[in-house]
């Protein structure tokens, strides 16, 4: 294809390298390739995924950081809920029963298989809640649960207003 005189001639074709095109070379020269990436590489616990790859993508993705409010909000539920097993337990004690019947039959079985259940149902479910949590439906399951967490605390207060003693 002829050019025309008022362009400039092309620096670079496809099979040439950034510096015969002129430019400095801007990636590293190591072959990452040559050894098998670490398990304990640094992306290993922490991601480098914040949002989507466009603009417009920000519901529906999966991230591997999250913001701060979505920490809040789990780590708010996994705080309510161990306040939540530690209420149920002075309850008990103080003859009350458990309301759950999952919970009421990990109960049956003593204190730690009672709190290893409820820890263990709770850390599972919040961990899948996360790793879902910039889906539409599932954040606001989050909020609702926050919620709901809130309310039994509340509910927990009125308990203990009404106990003897």
């Amino acid at each position: 294809m002829p050019q025309h005189a008022d362009s400039a001639p092309a620096t670079a074709t496809p099979n040439t390298t950034p510096e015969q095109a002129g430019q400095p070379e801007r990636r590293d020269r190591r072959d990452r390739r040559q050894q098998p990436t670490s398990a304990f590489s640094r992306w290993w616990l922490v991601g480098r995924r914040r949002g989507g790859r466009r603009g417009v993508e920000s519901d529906g993705i999966y991230v591997d950081r999250y913001r701060p409010g979505e920490w809040v909000l789990v780590l708010g539920i996994l705080v309510l809920s161990i306040a939540d097993m530690v209420l149920t337990l002075l309850y008990i004690q103080a003859g009350g029963e458990e309301a759950n019947p999952i919970m009421a039959w990990a109960l049956s079985h003593g204190r730690h298989a009672f709190a290893f259940a409820k820890m263990g149902i709770t850390s599972m479910g919040i961990v899948v809640l996360l790793v879902h949590i910039r889906f539409t439906r599932v954040r606001r399951c989050v909020q609702a649960i926050f919620v709901a967490y809130c309310v039994l605390m509340l509910y927990h207060t009125l308990l203990r207003i009404d106990l003897p003693g």
